[in-house]
């Protein structure tokens, strides 16, 4: 299965759609995603978009749920 869509549900409700084609290391944000929803120790995460200057970070403290799509 090729995951290329992930939902982050934030605490306060905010949801994030993170597209394979917009961020440089998708394949980090699958990795955390199997290991918070498995309850595993994660560290913050730096999501790098492809255009310049675009970046976004995610704390397991702040995140509600994480999914594919």
């Amino acid at each position: 299965m090729k995951i290329d869509k992930i939902k982050i549900t934030f605490n306060n409700d905010f949801e994030k759609i993170v597209e394979r084609d917009n961020v440089k290391n998708f394949n980090s944000l699958v990795d955390w995603l199997d290991m918070f929803n498995n309850n595993e120790s994660v560290n913050i995460l730096t999501m790098f978009g492809k255009e310049l200057g675009s970046s976004f970070s995610i704390d397991k403290n702040n995140i509600k749920s994480i999914k594919i799509i």
